[in-house]
């Protein structure tokens, strides 16, 4: 099943039903004496801060922006954005075992697997788990898996549970003692084939009618026998989530549809969509949740929901991103509150949640990008809208929240504009609520400090786009590539003086930077030949352009200890390998010992390639397989002295071919460290290790 939608809307789902108070019958009444549909205006994304609405205002411009989606849809849309791309920092310490990596200290982020020094949480999807052909056999279902690990450092399993019999896949996992919080996918799927309802060619379309999503509770007092206490399946897609304290905090959007309109070709059949729509009952248009009784609210309360200050009464959106909240420990204590606007990703404190996003236009043959920030308090399950501010250019696609850093009420993040051909244009940018509004107050590069970030050409541009960001105390660190990797290094001391102090060139590019002290940093990502170009078929300017040969997966240990000259002073590459790492970094597991070691355990994936005869033709032919293994590095030393040891391997084994280990991918590794004891999850499957004889391999469990 597939995260992402892609919708073919010839026709929305129709909404019946209206109010029964005297302001919606005089409202009906004005509607159905309406001789022309008034002229509206799409507001995909609001480029203004927010206001709370009224009921009424908020129904006026939802139902705008239906009736235009409905106007205009005679191809493909996609519906929210569902991708959960999190990030990952500082865990583990003294604790002994290692914990999900996380991007802020308090703020717990959701992951396949979660460990409380003695139980092991899995999420066990279903499209890691072997089914057979088979007609009667029943599909595998997506599970919870709970492994106890012993005082030996033995595990087993106590219990495999079902959570959501619909769910495809699980999304996310969190532990508060004895409640896990469980978040899964469900995508439900139909043939739509309605001739009559459309003028359209008559075709059948494979049509998806609901997006929706599950939150599932489940006790685990008693491992062996785990209970679903709390069930909520949720219209819409999940964007994001997060856990402070008690509290789990949900992003999502929903895009509200309407079939039945017939596809309007005259303005009479466009006059009877709009009075359809707008004599729906404002319910149908919101997301619902539904109990494990079967029971559905509305989600959100139209009182409860924020528009652009800019909007009138002409424009409309029909999008909705809500912030859902929900009390762990009292799981019917549900609240949610709405912004009428798109919104793309999610950057959380133990105060404050940022909802962020990128408008694109495309104007003059070039294309013009500004984003939007929206700042909320968060206090428990209260949550009060702050301010909201705009800044030239995009936060990129990959890992966008570690852009993202909040200090002493200001917030600190990195923008980009342009393109390779065109130059690129970084930012490092503070910005601070003054009113309602996130005011830019600061920004590098400046009048004082004007060197780019990005090596300048020769043509006075910068042709570096960014790989990463990382933010650590008053530091930044950022990767820029194209050829080489400089790593430069910011001082944030002063938001006055702003300033780079520092920049190191080397081979290979990090995709993720990994802060051990002030005085070290772990960089993941890849490492790159640059002598070794091949060429790239481009539409820019240069149509001979070459881009070196990407070789291998690569770890580096920097010293920052000086600002002003930051140094490589160990690396380690895994030659044609990638680390699924470089894109999630809860697939980096991280433990520093009571001695102050730090070991990391990172997934790596290659193919092999075996040459093999045909023994009845004699023909030789290229057999591929996929390796995996979770790769064991330990920093030893202090600054300038210290270094990274290649521990060694751990291999997932499978004898029996009976979990097709050959060909599951490394995407979803992880792994847990406890003292000595490795336990790396491959699939849904823990294979158990030692640090110091990582070869010496048993599982599957």
């Amino acid at each position: 099943m597939l995260d992402k939608i892609i919708i073919l809307l010839g026709s929305l789902l129709l909404l019946v039903g209206c109010g029964s108070d005297s302001s919606t019958k005089e409202s009906a009444l004005s509607i159905e004496q309406l001789e022309e549909v008034p002229e509206l205006n799409t507001m995909s994304m609001a480029l203004s801060p927010l206001k709370g609405a009224s009921a009424g205002d908020f129904e006026q411009h939802l139902k705008n922006g239906v009736y235009l989606n409905s106007a205009q849809q005679n191809g493909f849309l996609e519906v929210g954005d569902s991708s959960n791309i999190s990030t990952s920092d500082a865990a583990g310490g003294q604790s002994g075992y290692s914990l999900t990596i996380t991007q802020e200290a308090g703020v717990d982020e959701g992951d396949r697997i979660k460990y409380d020094g003695d139980y092991m949480y899995i999420a066990n999807n279903q499209y890691y788990q072997r089914q057979t052909i088979a007609e009667e056999a029943p599909r595998p279902q997506t599970s919870v898996r709970i492994l106890q690990r012993n005082e030996q450092g033995e595990v087993s399993e106590l219990s495999n549970t079902t959570v959501n019999t619909e769910a495809s896949a699980i999304k996310s996992l969190y532990l508060n003692k004895n409640k896990l919080a469980v978040l899964s996918n469900i995508q439900n799927y139909s043939i739509y084939n309605d001739m009559a309802s459309t003028s359209l060619a008559a075709i059948d379309l494979f049509f998806p009618m609901e997006q929706t999503f599950n939150l599932s509770l489940v006790d685990v007092s008693d491992r062996s026998a785990p209970t679903v206490t709390t069930s909520y399946t949720m219209d819409g897609a999940i964007i994001d989530s997060r856990r402070v304290d008690n509290v789990l905090y949900i992003v999502s959007s929903f895009s509200p549809s309407v079939a039945g309109l017939p596809f309007a070709e005259t303005e009479a059949e466009k006059l009877d969509n709009y009075k359809k729509v707008f004599l729906s009952n404002i319910s149908n248009f919101l997301p619902q949740y539904t109990d494990a009784k079967g029971q559905s609210k509305n989600l959100v309360a139209p009182e409860n929901c924020f528009m652009p200050t800019e909007a009138t009464d002409k424009d409309g959106f029909n999008g909705i991103v809500t912030l859902t909240t929900i009390d762990l420990n009292q799981p019917d204590s549900l609240s949610s509150l709405c912004i009428n606007t798109q919104v793309s990703g999610l950057y959380a404190t133990p105060t404050s949640v940022y909802l962020y996003g990128t408008d694109y236009q495309y104007q003059n043959e070039k294309i013009t990008e500004t984003s939007i920030i929206h700042k909320f308090a968060i206090t428990g399950q209260q949550i009060d809208y702050i301010a909201s501010g705009t800044l030239d250019g995009r936060f990129n696609w990959q890992l966008s929240n570690l852009r993202f850093s909040e200090k002493d009420n200001d917030l600190r993040v990195v923008t980009t504009q342009g393109n390779r051909s065109e130059g690129y244009e970084h930012h490092l940018n503070v910005l601070s609520p003054i009113g309602n509004e996130l005011t830019l107050i600061a920004q590098l590069p400046n009048a004082t400090y004007p060197e780019k970030i990005g090596k300048v050409n020769e043509n006075g541009i910068v042709q570096e786009d960014i790989k990463s960001v990382r933010f650590f105390e008053n530091k930044a660190y950022i990767v820029t590539f194209l050829n080489t990797d400089p790593l430069y290094v910011l001082d944030l001391s002063d938001k006055d003086q702003l300033k780079i102090t520092g920049a190191l060139e080397i081979p290979g590019y990090s995709s993720y930077l990994h802060p051990l002290s002030d005085d070290l940093l772990i960089g993941v990502g890849q490492n790159v030949d640059p002598d070794r170009m091949m060429l790239t078929d481009s539409n820019i300017n240069n149509a001979n352009e070459s881009t070196p040969i990407i070789e291998g997966a690569k770890i580096s240990l920097f010293d920052v200890s000086n600002i002003n000259a930051p140094l490589e002073i160990s690396s380690i590459v895994y030659k044609e390998a990638y680390t699924p790492v470089e894109f999630n970094y809860h697939a980096l597991t991280y433990l520093k010992t009571a001695d102050n070691t730090h070991r990391f355990g990172l997934p790596v994936e290659k193919w092999l390639t075996e040459t093999v005869v045909d023994l009845q033709t004699g023909n030789k032919m290229d057999v591929w397989t996929l390796d995996n293994s979770l790769q064991l590095i330990e920093v030893t030393g202090n600054n300038a002295d210290a270094s990274l040891v290649d521990i060694g391997s751990v291999k997932p084994i499978v004898n029996d071919g009976s979990l097709m280990g050959t060909y599951i991918s490394g995407w979803d590794d992880r792994a847990i460290f406890h003292d000595n004891d490795i336990y790396y999850l491959h699939g849904n499957s823990i294979w158990k290790s030692f640090w110091h004889t990582p070869e010496l391999t048993t599982g599957p469990f």
